[in-house]
């Protein structure tokens, strides 16, 4: 069974002059403001439903000039940040 995740909903999303930020909605977050990069906001959008990382790294390299091993990587780690801030949910799917 593969695993599939989504954003939670104690952070928001922003795009202010040129910058991808998330930003705590709570002041007990671990992490008041988190920086994004582009890709890293590409897979922000697509957190937006469930996705797998298959999903995700599809997206990427669909989306970016990038491999799929670099991809895959890459969303290993956005996801690792994302759990360690308390940004992500993830659930196992039912059989």
């Amino acid at each position: 069974m593969t695993t599939e995740y989504r954003h939670g909903d104690k952070h928001v999303y922003r795009h202010i002059a040129g910058e991808h930020l998330l930003i705590a909605l709570h002041r007990d977050s671990v992490a008041p403001m988190f920086a994004f990069t582009p890709t890293a906001a590409a897979l922000w959008q697509q957190l937006a439903q469930w996705a797998t990382t298959d999903g995700l790294v599809a997206h990427l390299v669909g989306q970016f000039e990038v491999s799929r091993e670099q991809a895959a990587l890459d969303v290993e780690e956005f996801l690792e940040q994302l759990g360690a801030i308390g940004a992500l949910e993830s659930r196992a799917p039912v059989a």
